[in-house]
């Protein structure tokens, strides 16, 4: 999936990236499993080990207005209840943070509360293929 211009793409990318640090740091540690999830989400966006660097230098500094796009505000939602239960673990401070990142996308905070119970419950199974999906279709525009 692309989002946008090549700007806009690097925005977008540091931004997902950035979310995930501070998932991560939000306890107060940054597991190696997470620090592995960190690496494939990197990975997958395509982001050099020394773009990740500066952002994890300094998250906050990374920002961006949600995407018109639902599919694209879904992706950045996803990465971030992937990281949320990469270390098994679903903490308040996650949750927080998941809520307001997922408000800010646009989204209902019954469909936010539904994905974090999903997580809670597979947090050391696999996720049933379909099971994320039939927790959406309900809010879908």
């Amino acid at each position: 999936m692309t989002f946008g211009s090549p700007q806009e793409e690097l925005a977008m990318k540091s931004y997902i990236i950035s979310l995930l640090v501070k998932q991560a740091e939000s306890d107060g540690k940054f597991s190696n499993i997470e620090k592995k999830y960190l690496v494939y989400a990197a990975n997958s966006l395509k982001l050099s080990d020394k773009e990740v660097a500066a952002i994890r230098h300094n998250p906050e500094e990374y920002a961006i207005a949600p995407p018109p796009d639902e599919g694209k505000r879904m992706t950045i939602l996803y990465y971030l209840l992937f990281m949320m239960r990469a270390d098994q673990e679903v903490n308040p401070a996650e949750e927080i943070l998941c809520h307001k990142v997922g408000f800010q996308m646009g989204f209902r905070e019954e469909m936010i509360n539904n994905l974090i119970q999903l997580m809670k419950q597979y947090l050391i199974n696999d996720i049933p293929p379909d099971s994320m999906v039939e927790r959406i279709k309900p809010f879908l525009n």
